[in-house]
């Protein structure tokens, strides 16, 4: 009987272990699915306005092409080894890493190296970053060449 007790306990202990797992990995989930739809609702990308007094071949390029506003870069405000940050986010593009009052912030070449490192960058070893767009125009970052 004590052998059964002790499995069930063991079994509780590592059905708890999974809730609670499954619980952080449906909140992950949540925050990105947020994300993605704020991005979709708020970042898309704007439409150069025509200016009429242009040639009409002027007008035509201006007509079919946008212009993408959205930040390349991003914040992560809970690690602050910028070499470690530099490292782990370059996998993904070609990034620099800036420290800063908020944070230390990332900044891609690419909008879509951007995007990658923010869906799919947020664990380092075992832990996840608290990573944010940088909406300011105020830091501007240049990649490293």
């Amino acid at each position: 009987t004590k052998a059964v007790v002790s499995t069930q306990s063991t079994g509780s202990s590592e059905k708890r272990t999974l809730l609670e797992t499954l619980k952080k990995l449906q909140e992950s989930h949540e925050t990105i699915k947020s994300s993605l739809t704020c991005l979709d609702n708020t970042d898309r990308k704007r439409k150069v306005p025509q200016n009429p007094t242009k040639s009409a071949s002027a007008a035509t390029l201006g007509a079919s092409t946008n212009l993408d506003l959205r930040p390349k870069e991003i914040i992560v405000k809970n690690c602050n080894n910028a070499e470690e940050l530099h490292e782990h986010f370059s996998k993904f593009g070609t990034c620099t890493v800036l420290p800063s009052g908020v944070g230390v912030i990332i900044g891609f070449d690419k909008r879509r190296d951007a995007e990658m490192a923010y869906v799919k960058g947020r664990m380092v070893d075992d832990q996840e970053l608290d990573i944010e767009w940088n909406k300011s125009d105020k830091v501007p970052v240049e990649p490293i060449r």
